[in-house]
């Protein structure tokens, strides 16, 4: 048998343990042999199967083989990182991940779709921020991330990715200036993220009277930020205090909450992130 197809065959046997004969080399393209032990290794890789698990393509049985396949030792601790860039994402940020944890780290990478990529990084550090430093940097595009707590079981991957899918959902609605989601930050987001439509716009109705415009989002953000500080507000945003003040007194005219009080400005911090809410809500 000619060197070239006995050592294809070969590659099959060792990748799939299925033993294949031929009858006629003559009739055998070397190429279509290399394309099955391809194919074979691309199916099985761990991008793969970390792919069809987050996923939850694998039936029961299936799941367990994927995981074990995996090769992670029981009880090793680790952290799984969504990443996404709204702008999207390619080959290339692979790379650059993998350049930054090579070796058998970064086996466990997988693009979910053209605008994510889902890291299991098998070890308790926190790389969040070094991580969106080199996509930034390196990749040039804008990018947030959602990450877990440490955990061993590798059978609670599905859940895991569906909580930090739900967490940049929510980042994005309510607190999109915040590059890293952690377990915890999501504050009274998550809370009206899962309460009905029809119960925020009474809530709106009640206690403002309509959404709030983007001008009066951004001056009551700053000021809520700075602790109700008229000084510090004032500082921050280049404006003399009386303007600031007057413009303060406008918002409160307007909507009628006092917002210079600490019940008025939990009011009012609530009715912005459900305003963001029903933005997207009625946008999709």
């Amino acid at each position: 048998m000619n060197t070239d197809i006995k050592n294809e065959l070969n590659k099959i046997y060792k990748l799939t343990g299925v033993k294949l004969s031929i009858e006629n080399e003559d009739e055998v393209d070397i190429a279509e042999l290399k394309k099955i032990s391809a194919a074979y290794r691309e199916k099985y890789s761990n991008s793969n199967l970390l792919l069809n698990i987050l996923g939850g393509v694998y039936s029961y049985k299936e799941q367990a083989d994927a995981i074990k396949s995996l090769g992670i030792k029981p009880g090793t601790k680790m952290r799984l990182y969504l990443i996404y860039a709204p702008a999207g994402l390619d080959e290339n940020t692979v790379k650059i991940i993998t350049s930054l944890y090579p070796g058998k780290s970064s086996e466990y990478l997988c693009m979910t779709d053209s605008t994510h990529i889902c890291f299991l990084y098998p070890g308790e550090d926190n790389i969040s921020h070094p991580l969106i430093d080199v996509i930034e940097t390196e990749g040039m595009t804008g990018a947030y991330i959602a990450y877990s707590d440490i955990f061993t079981d590798i059978s609670l991957l599905t859940k895991e990715y569906k909580e930090l899918s739900t967490a940049l959902n929510i980042n994005r609605i309510f607190y999109s200036d915040k590059k890293i989601t952690g377990p915890g930050d999501l504050g009274a987001g998550e809370l009206i993220y899962n309460i009905p439509k029809a119960v925020c716009e009474k809530f709106l109705k009640n206690n403002i009277g309509e959404e709030i415009d983007d001008e009066s989002i951004q001056l009551v953000n700053t000021f809520i930020r700075h602790n109700l500080s008229i000084a510090e507000t004032s500082r921050y945003m280049h404006m003399h205090r009386n303007t600031l003040v007057y413009r303060i007194e406008q918002i409160e005219k307007k909507y009628g909450i006092d917002i210079k009080t600490f019940e008025g400005a939990n009011i009012f911090n609530i009715a912005i992130l459900i305003t963001n809410f029903l933005k997207v809500k009625n946008n999709e």
